[in-house]
C-alpha cells in the first residue's frame, strides 16, 4: 500500500508466506570392479518435502524535494522458518551375498532472518535524461540450521550450520546527453561483504573433524565504469570501460589455512549498428565479463544427507572471466513479423566446472564415497547462432520464439593427490554440441481472458565425465480482469506435464552411474489482485533494485 501527495510518497508492504515445495532424486550407481563383500549396484532413491513459512515487511518514505529532486529511503525485514524432510532408500545388489535395503531419514530445520537498509537519491537536471543518482544500501543476515539424520544400519548423525553475512554497497552514476542522440556516463561502484559459516557434522555425538568447518569470506570490489554513445546518420555505437579492483579473503579458521587473492581488470565493451534502412539493421559487439564463485561453491563441508555421494566446495575457486563477441541481424516484415539472429564466439578462461571423484573412504559395510566438487578448468570455447522471431498473426495473439544451437569445447586437467599419496590427472578435454528452444504464446480469449503458454527444451549434452539428458518445461496461466479491471484473478500451473527433471549419466573409472533431480514438482499458484487508485499495468519505481549474482550454486 502507499499515499502519494505532490511532496512525498508513503509505502508500504506485508507478507506472510507458507509454501510446501515436494522434490526427489534418484541415483542408480553401479561398482565395475567390487570386491566381494561390497555391492554391484547401489539404488539410491530420496524424496523430500521442504516446507517454507515466514513473514516479510517494509515500509519508506520518498520525499520530493523539489520537481526534479527525489529521496527514497526503505527498510525491509524478513524472518523465516523451514523443514526439509529427506527420506533416502538404499537397495544394495551383492553378487555373493544376499541384498539388503538401508534406510537414511534426514530432518533439517531452518531459521533465517534478514533486515535491509536502502537510500536512493536522484538529482534530474533541466535536459530530459541529465541525471545524477547515488544510492546506498546495508543488509544484515542470518540463517541457522540442523539437522538429525538417523539411519538404519549406520551410526546416526546432528548436523548444525550458523551463517551470518553482511553486506554494504555504494554506488553512485552520471548521465549526460550530449546534442541530439549522444549521451556519455560514468559511475562508481563498491561492493563490501563479509560472511562467517560455521558447520559442524557430529556421528554418535562425535565431531568429524574432516567434515566440519569454519569459514570466513570477505570480499571488496571497487568498480570505476565510463560509457559514451552516439548516433551519426545510420551510424551509431556505445563504447564502455569498467575497471575493478578485488581483495578476497577466504579463511578456513580451524585449519589456520587462509587465502588472499588480490587482483585488478579492465572490462571493455563495444556495440556497434548500422541501420541498413528502415526495416532493418545490423549489430557487432565485444564484451568482457567476470563471474565470482560464492555461497556454496567455495565451502569444503559437505551436504551429510547422503553418506556416499557428498557434494563438497571449493574454497581455492578463481573467478572465471569471459571474452564475448557476437554480429547480430534484425529485420521486420510488415507489422506482424519480426526476426532477429546472431552468431556468437565466447572464450571462458578458469571456468568452473563440477568433477566427480573416489574420495578413497569406505563406509562400514565396504561402500566408495564419491566426492562432487566444483574446480577451475583452464579454457571453455562456445561458438553458435541462434535467432528469435516474434510474430502477432491477428491482434488476439501473440507469440515469440527463440533457437539457440551453439558447440562447445572445454580443455583442461584436473590434478590431485588421491587418498594414496599419488598424483592422478583427470582428462577433462571434451567437444559437444547442443541446442535449446523456447516458444512463448499469448491469447486474449473471450470474456476478457488471457492465456499464456511457455515451453522451453534443451538437447542433450555431452560432458568429460558423461553426458547431461535433454530436459523439456511447459508453464501455462490463465487470468482474467474482474471489478471494472480493478481487480485480476490468474492461475499459473508451473512445470505442467511434471517434467523439470536434470538427469546425468555419470561414467568414471571405477563408477558408471544415472541420476535424476528434480527441485520442485509441478506447482499451482491462484492469486487476486485489487488496484484501489492504480490503473492496470501502471509500474512505480520505488527504492533502489540492486542485481544479485549471489549465489545460487548447487547446479540442476
Amino acid at each position: 500500500m502507499n499515499y502519494k501527495t505532490d511532496e512525498f510518497n508513503l509505502f508500504t508492504t506485508q507478507g506472510y508466506n507458507y509454501r510446501n515445495n515436494p522434490g526427489y532424486s534418484n541415483v542408480d550407481t553401479e561398482y565395475l570392479n567390487p570386491s566381494a563383500s561390497s555391492p554391484t549396484y547401489i539404488y539410491e532413491r530420496r524424496n523430500n518435502d521442504r516446507l517454507n513459512k515466514g513473514y516479510n515487511g517494509g515500509f519508506g518514505f520518498e520525499w520530493f524535494l523539489d520537481d526534479n529532486t527525489s529521496w527514497t529511503n526503505s527498510v525491509n525485514y524478513r524472518k523465516n522458518s523451514s523443514t526439509n524432510e529427506s527420506d533416502v532408500v538404499y537397495t544394495n545388489i551383492y553378487n555373493s551375498l544376499p541384498n539388503s535395503i538401508r534406510n537414511r531419514f534426514n530432518n533439517d530445520l531452518g531459521n533465517g532472518e534478514d533486515v535491509e537498509f536502502n537510500s536512493n537519491f536522484i538529482k534530474k537536471f533541466k535536459k530530459d535524461g541529465h541525471k545524477l543518482t547515488v544510492d546506498f544500501q546495508t543488509s544484515l543476515n542470518k540463517d541457522d540450521n540442523s539437522s538429525e539424520i538417523i539411519d538404519s544400519q549406520f551410526a546416526n548423525a546432528n548436523t548444525f550450520s550458523i551463517q551470518r553475512q553482511n553486506n554494504n554497497l555504494i554506488a553512485t552514476e552520471y548521465v549526460l546527453p550530449i546534442g541530439e542522440g549522444t549521451q556519455f556516463e560514468a559511475g562508481y561502484r563498491g561492493n563490501f561483504t563479509t560472511q562467517n559459516t560455521d558447520v559442524g557434522i557430529f556421528e554418535d555425538n562425535v565431531l568429524d573433524v574432516n567434515l566440519s568447518s569454519t569459514l570466513e569470506y570477505k570480499e571488496k570490489v571497487n568498480a570505476l565504469y565510463t560509457q559514451f554513445g552516439t548516433k551519426i546518420k545510420k551510424f551509431s555505437f556505445l563504447l564502455g570501460l569498467r575497471w575493478e579492483d578485488s581483495n578476497i579473503d577466504v579463511n578456513l579458521l580451524d585449519t589456520n589455512d587462509y587465502n588472499n587473492k588480490k587482483y585488478n581488470n579492465f572490462f571493455p565493451s563495444a556495440f556497434f549498428t548500422y541501420e541498413i534502412n528502415n526495416e532493418s539493421s545490423a549489430s557487432i559487439s565485444y564484451s568482457r565479463r567476470i563471474r565470482r564463485p560464492r555461497g556454496r561453491f567455495l565451502n569444503p563441508s559437505s551436504d551429510f544427507s547422503s553418506n556416499i555421494n557428498l557434494f563438497q566446495g571449493n574454497p581455492d575457486l578463481d573467478p572465471a572471466m569471459t571474452d564475448a563477441f557476437d554480429i547480430g541481424y534484425l529485420t521486420k516484415f510488415g507489422k506482424k513479423l519480426t526476426f532477429n539472429t546472431s552468431a556468437y564466439v565466447n572464450k571462458t578462461t578458469d571456468v568452473f566446472t563440477f568433477v566427480r571423484r573416489d574420495s578413497g573412504e569406505t563406509t562400514a559395510d565396504g561402500i566408495p564415497i564419491i566426492l562432487f566438487n566444483p574446480i577451475n578448468l583452464a579454457t571453455e570455447y562456445r561458438a553458435g547462432f541462434e535467432f528469435t522471431l516474434n510474430y502477432n498473426p491477428y491482434k488476439w495473439w501473440r507469440m515469440n520464439t527463440n533457437f539457440n544451437f551453439f558447440s562447445l569445447e572445454t580443455q583442461g586437467e584436473n590434478t590431485y593427490i588421491d587418498f594414496t599419496g599419488s598424483t592422478i590427472i583427470q582428462d577433462l578435454n571434451n567437444k559437444t554440441t547442443t541446442w535449446s528452444t523456447r516458444l512463448n504464446s499469448k491469447i486474449n480469449l473471450p470474456y476478457s481472458i488471457d492465456w499464456q503458454t511457455n515451453l522451453f527444451y534443451e538437447g542433450d549434452q555431452k560432458t568429460a565425465q558423461g553426458t547431461r539428458k535433454g530436459l523439456l518445461s511447459a508453464n501455462i496461466a490463465l487470468s482474467k480482469d474482474v471489478l471494472k479491471e480493478k481487480g485480476t484473478i490468474a492461475l499459473n500451473v508451473s512445470d505442467l506435464f511434471n517434467s523439470r527433471i536434470r538427469k546425468i549419466e555419470t561414467n568414471l573409472e571405477k563408477i558408471s552411474s544415472y541420476s535424476e533431480f528434480q527441485w520442485r514438482s509441478r506447482q499451482i499458484t491462484l492469486s487476486f489482485t485489487y488496484r484501489f487508485n492504480k490503473k492496470k499495468n501502471e509500474k512505480e519505481g520505488r527504492g533502489n533494485q540492486q542485481d544479485n549474482d549471489g549465489g545460487g550454486d548447487f547446479p540442476g
